[in-house]
C-alpha cells in the first residue's frame, strides 16, 4: 500500500462506504474513506480489534485468521481497484489491516504471560500510576508497522512490486507485518529472560534459604524425633509411666 503521504487520492462521486461487499472490505468498513492519512486509520483500528479480544484467539485460529484475511483482502482489493479505477487506491486500508495484526502476532504466543510494567512518577494511587510492558509492545508494533509500511525498505519494497491487483496491494503488508513483528519479538523475549531469570534467582534463594534452615535445625529435632519415638512406642506396651516420662524429661 502506498504510504500515507502518497495517500491524498481524489474521492470520485461514485465512491461510497456502501457501493458493495468489495469496497466495503477493502476500505475496512468505510475507514479508508478518511480525509487524512486512511493507511494509519486502517492500522489503528486492527490495534483496537487486537486490544479489545483477538489477541485472546490462541495462536493457531489466529494464524488462520490472518491467512482467511489476506486471502479476502486479495479478493476485495482487486475488485476496489476496479470500482475507483486505479492501482493501490488510497481508499484501500484492508492491508494495513491485516499487516497491523500480523505485526501483533508475537503477542498473541505471549498471551497468559507476564511481561512486568513501567511505573509512572507521579501517578501513583491512580490507575495509571503502572503501564503493562504487553501495551508497550502493541505501540511497537505499531509504530514499527507503519514505518516499514511507509519507508519500505528492500523487501517490502521488492513485494510491492512483485505482483499485481489485489495480491501486490497486499503483499508488500503483508512483509512490512512480518519485519514488525521481528521488532516485537525481541523486547518481548527479552522481557521474557529477564523474568525467568529473576524467577531462577529467586528459586536458587528460597533453595538456599530451605538448606539453611535444614541445616541448623536438623541437630535439634532429631533428638526431639527420637523421644517422641520413644515415648509412642511406650504409649503402645502401656509401660509409660511418672519414671519413665521424669526420665525423658530429664
Amino acid at each position: 500500500m502506498n504510504s500515507d503521504s502518497q495517500e491524498d487520492v481524489s474521492h470520485g462521486a461514485q465512491a461510497s462506504p456502501v457501493a458493495g461487499p468489495a469496497v466495503w472490505i477493502a476500505t475496512v468498513g468505510g475507514v479508508g474513506f478518511g480525509p487524512w492519512a486512511p493507511g494509519t486509520y486502517g492500522a489503528l483500528v486492527a490495534v483496537v480489534v487486537f486490544g479489545l479480544g483477538a489477541h485472546r484467539l490462541g495462536g493457531p485460529l489466529y494464524g488462520l485468521v490472518l491467512v482467511g484475511l489476506s486471502g479476502l483482502g486479495v479478493w476485495a482489493s482487486s475488485a476496489a481497484e476496479a470500482y475507483f479505477g486505479r492501482h493501490d487506491d488510497g481508499r484501500i486500508v484492508v492491508d494495513e489491516f491485516v499487516g497491523q495484526l500480523i505485526a501483533l502476532f508475537p503477542l498473541v504466543l505471549l498471551q497468559g504471560i507476564s511481561l512486568g510494567g513501567l511505573e509512572i512518577p507521579g501517578l501513583e494511587s491512580t490507575r495509571f500510576e503502572r503501564i503493562d510492558f504487553w501495551w508497550l509492545l502493541v505501540v511497537t508494533g505499531f509504530v514499527a508497522f507503519r514505518w516499514f509500511d511507509i519507508r519500505k525498505p528492500g523487501p517490502v519494497k521488492w513485494a510491492e512490486d512483485r505482483f499485481e491487483r489485489g495480491a501486490g496491494v497486499m503483499a508488500d503488508d503483508i512483509v512490512a507485518g512480518f519485519l514488525a513483528a521481528i521488532v516485537v519479538i525481541l523486547p518481548a523475549y527479552v522481557l521474557v529472560a529477564i523474568k525467568l531469570q529473576t524467577a531462577q534467582a529467586v528459586i536458587e534463594q528460597t533453595g538456599s534459604v530451605v538448606d539453611e534452615l535444614i541445616r541448623s535445625t536438623l541437630p535439634t529435632l532429631l533428638p526431639v524425633a527420637e523421644q517422641a519415638v520413644q515415648v509412642l512406642s511406650l504409649l503402645q506396651m502401656g509401660d509409660l509411666g511418672p519414671e519413665a516420662l521424669g526420665g525423658f524429661i530429664a
